[in-house]
Order: structure tokens, then sequence, then C-alpha cells
């Protein structure tokens, strides 16, 4: 059964394209099934994502240049078995080769991916910064892999608040994501991706989906499909998600737990991780469906990208996001 992805025309003709998160952290696992479908219906396909990881720190990556590194995988280990016990050989080794690091789950994509199929796999990771810096990386990356389409990941849906809402999640990476990407002429398609709707804390839904409204209205919105268990590329992503959250040190992710609770069939409060015991989680059906919308059709929308294309530094844009929203009239709460 695969994944009904609706943005195959978009795609059609496209020779190198980039899988995105575009939110940081565990954004990019969120990618991870429509990497593998895309690859299964023959395109070239690559991962990379706006890390929250220590990357300067690291040994052993590739240094592209500017702010974006190259995470690999060990070698193959031919009796390798996926473990769910807290530290294993494998992170061992991995902790030994690339870093002490606690948090990083680029490398671990990387890992399981290589431990899983037999093949290498490199993660692209972007040092997180303000919009400048970012732009400069992917356009060093977008000439290192020929990319002509790029498709960014959220987990979540931080990516459609366009800044009036009467709660904006946290929508700062994503924001920088989307400012840095939309300025990338060079590339002809570019589109953005959700998953995960309902999953996050302070969103005010009623104004994302009336988001969602105008961006349909307006034919930004592109589709959207769903993930179901029966699903080879599902399984292989809750997979992926399981192991990784099972590495010691790995701090659990919220949304990507909430979306496998839902595609398993979870509704309300039921807790994946012990992450969120003693908060209340409302799993829902939504938050199996991806929503794909064309990016610069988005970026026209949203209210704050202008001023941060300068930023250098990600507290500039925390301090341009909160002075801009300090003079924007908040829409009302609606029921």
């Amino acid at each position: 059964m695969q994944l009904n992805l609706p943005i195959l025309d978009q795609l059609q003709g496209r020779r190198s394209i980039l899988i995105a998160g575009m939110g940081g952290g565990f954004d990019i696992f969120c990618g991870l099934p429509i990497f593998l479908q895309l690859r299964q219906l023959g395109f070239n396909v690559h991962l990379a994502n706006f890390s929250f990881s220590d990357l300067e720190a690291a040994s052993n990556l590739q240094y592209l240049g500017d702010t974006v590194y190259g995470v690999p995988s060990l070698p193959r280990d031919p009796e390798f078995v996926p473990s769910h016990s807290p530290i294993d050989a494998t992170q061992v080794a991995l902790f030994q080769r690339y870093s002490p690091f606690i948090y990083f789950p680029e490398l671990y994509l990387a890992e399981w991916f290589r431990q899983t199929y037999g093949e290498p796999l490199t993660v692209w990771a972007f040092l997180r910064s303000g919009v400048k810096p970012l732009l400069a990386s992917y356009r060093r990356l977008v000439q290192h892999l020929s990319i002509d389409a790029i498709i960014l990941i959220d987990g979540g849906v931080d990516a459609l608040v366009q800044g009036d809402e009467a709660e904006i999640g946290t929508l700062v990476e994503d924001t920088i994501s989307l400012a840095a990407v939309n300025q990338l002429n060079e590339v002809p398609t570019k589109i953005v991706t959700c998953i995960g709707l309902g999953a996050e804390r302070d969103m005010h839904y009623p104004h994302i989906f009336q988001n969602i409204a105008s961006l349909a209205e307006s034919e930004i919105l592109l589709g959207t499909c769903s993930l179901i268990k029966q699903m080879p590329v599902y399984q292989a992503y809750a997979a992926a998600v399981h192991w990784t959250q099972s590495r010691i040190y790995q701090d659990p992710s919220v949304i990507n737990s909430s979306i496998i609770s839902a595609v398993e069939g979870y509704f309300g409060n039921y807790h994946l991780t012990s992450k969120t015991e003693g908060s209340k989680l409302d799993i829902n059906p939504l938050m199996s469906i991806y929503w794909f919308f064309d990016l610069v059709g988005l970026a026209e929308q949203h209210l704050l990208l202008e001023p941060l294309l300068e930023t250098e530094h990600l507290r500039e844009v925390v301090q341009w996001v909160h002075t801009l929203r300090a003079n924007l009239p908040i829409r009302p709460r609606l029921r």
C-alpha cells in the first residue's frame, strides 16, 4: 500500500529533491515516509534538517561550508539488530566516532537507515542561525546536490501561522526556514508539508483552520494524504522513531509520538512515551494527515517574514517576532 502523494505533478521532471525539516529536532523524521515513497517511485531524494544538535563540536562530519554539515552513519554491521535497550554497542560506537553528544537525531536517523537498508545515507544538517546564514547554507547544498525541488517538513503546523493569530506556538525556526527557502529563486519547485495537526500546545487551532481555508481559496493548498498503519513507509518511519527514541539521552519527540499514536488508532489522552505523562494529550486522527502547500504562496501570506531577511542569529529573529507581534492587530479568538 502506497502513500498517495498529491504533489507528484509538481515533482515530475525534477532530478534532485531535498526533503528538509524546517523546525529542527525530529522534524526530519516526519519527512521519512515521503522520502521512502519517492525513492520507491524512482526519484533522487535527499534529507536535511534545521538542527538542534551541537554540530560545531562534532567530529567526522562532512563540512560543506557556511553552516551546513553532512551527518553520516557507521559502516554497516551485518549482525545489527535494532534494540530497545537504553544503550547498546551501536550507540557506544556513535559516541566514540562522532562526539559525546546527548542529542543528535540526524545521526541516529542516518545510522538506522544504513543498518536497516544496508546502504549509506547522509543527513545534511544546518546549524541554527538567522535567515542570512541559513540561506547561504541552502544555496551551498542546492549547488552541491543539484537540487531542483525542496519539500520543507513541519512536524506540527507552526508553518501555517501567519503572525496575527491569538497564539503562535513555537514558530521561530519554521519561520526562519520559510524565509530562507523562499529566497531560493534558483529552485523551481518549493513545497511546505505539515503533519501532526493538533499535537502542539499554545496554538489557537480555529485560526489555523481559518488560515487553511484561506490558503485553499487562494489555491496555495496542494492537497492532503494520510499515513495508515498498513503502509510499509509508515512502518519504517515508526520503527525509526521508536529506535531513535529508545537511545539513551535522546529526548522523545512529542509530535512524532503523537503522529504514531494517531496512526495506530489511539484517541484522547494516550501517552506513547513517559515524557508527556502528567500532561493531557488530545490524540486524534487529524494528526496522521499530511497537508501540502505551495511555499511561495504560503510565504506571501506570512506577516513576519520581510524584517527577518537580514538576521544573522536566532536571537535576532526572536526579538523581531516579539516586536512585530506587539504592533500587529491580533485576531480575536474563535469558538
